[in-house]
């Protein structure tokens, strides 16, 4: 079962700096199912195409091809991370891939992983970073993977509790570095709104994970991005959440401010029946429920009283 599938990479793999596709990361996840990170190298692994289109959720039509094509391109791909003080190393991901040059509807494709990336993947026994493939799978660029990774590694992390959430600091370009972004996207509001709002937005509406976030500054430049999250019980599946109205430029306490706020906790009431006419047991994230709550406070207590109550309930622990 999907549910039951892990992804398990040694957290020097996880920080590492590499460019995969979407099509690439989908195999090199799928594949890391396969394998049993406590034990040695499996080897040669077997990836059916139609195995591969049920656990993404995709249509099969010209699912083989794609395989074909991520195995042709991995085998020109590499990880690259840190070799000492002053040196990287460059390791590639595969050791040989094998397809039919005629697929029939029986054909499978096999990979196996290079012998330098297999210490990465094989008899970890400490320093590794595992999450559930149902959510991972769901996420639909590389970013958003290569961030739910980084999010996970963070709460295996004792320094990064702070009370019931666990947070992380990364910088913007670091980010852009590890996940092949460099020179895209240069200026922060073109990383913002195309690259970090989109995953997180994601991440929110398909994972166990409920995220925000806040720019950090050096000076008046956007260094780093500070990520805070808890993990969701009993979360599910969840449609397309409206984009909400921008704060207007006035001061706290106003008029203005307040037609705001009453705007903003429309569009997310309605979200929320929406949800509930789609899925009696779909929720509404955690960081839109702490935005509702804000805004109730200026309209309706009950109605405060009763979301507190909910994010009280899906709060766990990590």
């Amino acid at each position: 079962m999907v549910s039951e599938l892990t992804i398990v990479h040694s957290n020097d793999l996880v920080e590492a700096s590499y460019n995969l596709s979407i099509d690439e990361m989908r195999l090199i996840s799928y594949v890391s199912t396969k394998i049993d990170s406590r034990k040695p190298n499996v080897g040669e692994i077997k990836v059916y195409p139609s195995e591969f289109a049920e656990a993404f959720g995709l249509n099969k039509h010209n699912i083989h091809r794609n395989l074909i094509n991520s195995i042709k391109s991995l085998a020109t791909k590499a990880v690259t991370m840190p070799l000492d003080d002053r040196r990287n190393v460059v390791l590639p991901w595969l050791g040989m891939g094998i397809y039919d040059r005629q697929p029939t509807d029986s054909s499978h494709v096999v990979v196996v992983f290079s012998s330098y990336i297999e210490p990465y993947l094989f008899e970890l026994g400490e320093r590794f970073t595992a999450m559930k493939f149902e959510y991972s799978s769901k996420l639909n660029t590389p970013f958003s993977f290569r961030l739910y990774q980084w999010l996970n590694k963070a709460k295996y992390l004792y320094n990064s509790k702070d009370g019931s959430t666990t947070y992380v600091v990364l910088e913007v370009d670091w980010m852009k570095s590890q996940a092949g972004l460099e020179g895209k996207h240069r200026a922060w509001g073109k990383f913002r709104d195309k690259v970090i709002q989109p995953s997180i937005d994601k991440i929110n509406a398909s994972t166990d994970l409920s995220v925000i976030w806040e720019p950090v500054k050096t000076g008046r430049s956007v260094t780093a991005v500070k990520f805070n999250y808890v993990i969701e019980v009993g979360v599910a599946n969840k449609p397309t959440r409206p984009r909400l109205y921008r704060r207007p430029k006035v001061m706290k306490g106003t008029h203005e401010e307040g037609v705001w706020m009453r705007k903003n906790l429309a569009l997310l009431l309605e979200h929320e029946k929406q949800l509930k006419a789609y899925d009696s047991q779909t929720k509404m994230s955690l960081p839109d429920l702490r935005k509702m709550v804000e805004y109730a406070k200026i309209v309706d207590s009950e109605l405060e009283h009763r979301l507190k109550k909910e994010i009280s309930l899906r709060v766990k622990t990590v």
